[in-house]
């Protein structure tokens, strides 16, 4: 729904760096079924590297960039780029120091890139406060997909930080804990349909 969303919104923002986030939406869905094909054919080995070594590092990268605009006349406009590299360091410890082949999830890369993306969130809801974009925040796409990133990292940070832990000695919790992280899945994306209805042609500076 927020992928078709943003494709019926493209003439709201074609003209800016929000045209990306569609076709971004539109791989995650198509990611998702790839995870459901290799999943439905027992391909377990090709799911860890696929998810590990590719969507979920494209995931944080994408949306570190995302900020990127919002901050690049300030003089934190170099924390989305330190954010990425951090990130890639480690990403890069968990895959060559981290990794056991008895887990598939790499649990420490995917929260030291949930703890920056809370950050950088939280620096854009502080940096609106402190202006008089706060007055028009419901024009902001910004604000809604901030929004929902918070909702959803926020909320899954304990799922994810501990989905190894969970699935294999607590697995009745890890089931619960499932059905959470879904309902704060499908908030995330209603968010991301909200911004792409309500958001402005041109939202301010981040235009």
């Amino acid at each position: 729904m927020a992928c078709i969303a943003g494709f019926l919104s493209w003439k709201k923002i074609r003209s800016s760096h929000w045209k990306y986030l569609p076709f971004y939406l539109a791989f995650i869905v198509l990611s998702e079924y790839a995870g459901e094909y290799f999943v439905v054919h027992h391909l377990e080995t090709l799911n860890k590297e696929f998810f590990g070594y590719f969507e979920i590092p494209v995931e944080f990268l994408f949306f570190f960039w995302m900020f990127y605009p919002s901050n690049k006349n300030t003089r934190f406009k170099q924390l989305p780029l330190i954010c990425s590299v951090i990130y890639l360091v480690s990403w890069l410890i968990d895959i060559f120091l981290l990794s056991n082949h008895w887990f598939w999830f790499y649990s420490f890369s995917y929260t030291v890139g949930n703890l920056l993306l809370l950050i950088l969130a939280l620096r854009y809801f502080i940096q609106l406060a402190m202006s008089n974009d706060i007055l028009h925040f419901s024009e902001d796409i910004l604000f809604w997909v901030s929004s929902g990133l918070l909702l959803f990292y926020l909320g899954t940070f304990p799922y994810y930080g501990l989905r190894n832990t969970f699935a294999v000695y607590y697995h009745n919790l890890f089931i619960a804990y499932s059905y959470i992280m879904y309902v704060l899945n499908i908030l995330m994306y209603l968010s991301f349909t909200i911004g792409f209805i309500c958001g402005k042609k041109q939202n301010t500076r981040y235009s």
